[in-house]
């Protein structure tokens, strides 16, 4: 009897497994067309990027701060920060 109970709750399992791969391709497949992909067309229409990688505009000043490099001591290099 528990072989009998152990074998239905495999083909269960493997019956589950199926149904929930395909539900969650479906759910992610109309997540990208619905969501992503026209998102992705307006800032390719617009040409925008999602990055600012371009220079400052003239007159801003910069966040970045050039490196000082001091002495390199055993100490320092034992911490990553």
């Amino acid at each position: 009897m528990l072989a009998l109970f152990k074998t239905l709750w495999l083909y269960w399992n493997r019956g589950n497994r199926a149904l929930l791969k395909g539900q969650s391709r479906v759910i992610m497949t109309a997540a990208y067309l619905f969501g992503i992909g026209p998102v992705a067309l307006v800032f390719r229409v617009l040409r925008r990027t999602l990055l600012d990688r371009g220079p400052a505009l003239p007159g801003v000043q910069s966040h970045w701060l050039a490196r000082t490099d001091g002495e390199a001591t055993m100490k320092d290099a034992s911490r990553p920060f």
